[in-house]
């Protein structure tokens, strides 16, 4: 059994090297790209001297249709894929083209799911292979491994979890494509099914009328990759990374410093008369934590605010710093 496999993040590195480690890897292919994570990538495929197959957008069909034959593999991986791939070529390799969702599948379909799952507080992420259809992130179900979201789980964290739990996923793959184990194919229930786009703006700022447990929930799934949830601070952009739910509640108005205690901590009224505590914060001047801003003036009384409304309209404001 000899697989070729795609990727375009290190989400499928973990697994990509075991493949490798084990003699299964017919051939790799990236897409052609920029981003600082496709040359990390790169330079971790030099290092293990594996020379990808460059794709590009234009043309995709018809190269991924040349480089298919040329490796003679007897199923395509997809460790994460930027641009769908077009119906014809999926069933061209023996055991078609099968793609590796971080996330449990049907409910959280989509480019990042990882924000939406921590976002809404669920128990679980997964690791799901499936058979891929036309459609992104349909078709029937092989393996899903369950991967626990724990209470103070960050975005960082549960995405290592997750490239961990995949080696495990990859084998039981190879085993059931070379019979050795029973591999089901589950149809996903279209009636659960939601596609969850990639998280923008808006999505990332602080409302301070949530609850403090929402707020938290919103804190952890923007870390590290937005450095944050967005808030402001005297006018001026502040990056919430750690954010504690405290068990206080207050009568002050939601956003409102009540506990700024120099190298101690910061408290902030929020939702539901509920208090969370600012632990670390960004400001453009570096990384502090709560009490340290308190150390640098930050007084009861004060009260930081939301992004305006402008600001989010706005069609061309960058997200990620």
């Amino acid at each position: 059994m000899r697989v070729a496999v795609i990727i375009s993040s290190l989400l499928g590195w973990p697994l990509l090297q075991d493949l490798l480690s084990q003699g299964a890897v017919a051939g790799v292919a990236m897409p052609a790209s920029t981003r600082e994570e496709d040359g990390q990538l790169a330079g971790l495929l030099a290092q293990a001297g594996v020379v990808p197959r460059t794709l590009a957008r234009a043309g995709l069909g018809s190269a991924l249709a040349e480089w298919v034959a040329a490796t003679r593999a007897d199923a395509v991986l997809v460790l994460t894929f930027p641009w769908r791939i077009p119906a014809a070529v999926l069933g061209l390799p023996p055991q078609g083209f099968i793609n590796f969702h971080f996330a449990a599948l049907p409910g959280y379909r989509g480019p990042e799911p990882t924000f939406w799952q921590i976002r809404n507080g669920e128990p679980a992420g997964a690791v799901t292979a499936h058979r891929m259809a036309e459609g992104f992130d349909t078709g029937p179900v092989l393996l899903a491994t369950p991967v626990p979201i724990s209470p103070g789980d960050t975005h960082g964290l549960h995405r290592g979890q997750l490239a961990l739990a995949a080696i495990g996923t990859g084998r039981q793959l190879l085993a059931g494509l070379r019979g050795e184990i029973p591999l089901p194919e589950q149809p996903q229930d279209e009636t659960a099914a939601r596609y969850w786009p990639r998280a923008g703006l808006a999505d990332v700022c602080i409302a301070w009328q949530a609850s403090a447990e929402d707020i938290g929930r919103l804190v952890r799934a923007a870390n590290p990759w937005n450095r944050g949830a967005l808030a402001t601070l005297r006018g001026q952009a502040l990056r919430v990374l750690v954010a504690t739910p405290r068990p206080e509640t207050v009568a002050a108005a939601p956003g409102t410093v009540v506990l700024a205690a120099p190298g101690q901590a910061l408290l902030v009224a929020c939702g539901e008369s509920q208090v969370v505590q600012l632990d670390v914060l960004a400001l453009d001047e570096g990384y502090f934590t709560g009490g340290q801003l308190a150390g640098m003036g930050v007084q009861v009384g004060e009260v930081l605010g939301e992004m305006p409304t402008s600001v989010l309209a706005a069609p061309d404001v960058p997200m990620l710093a």
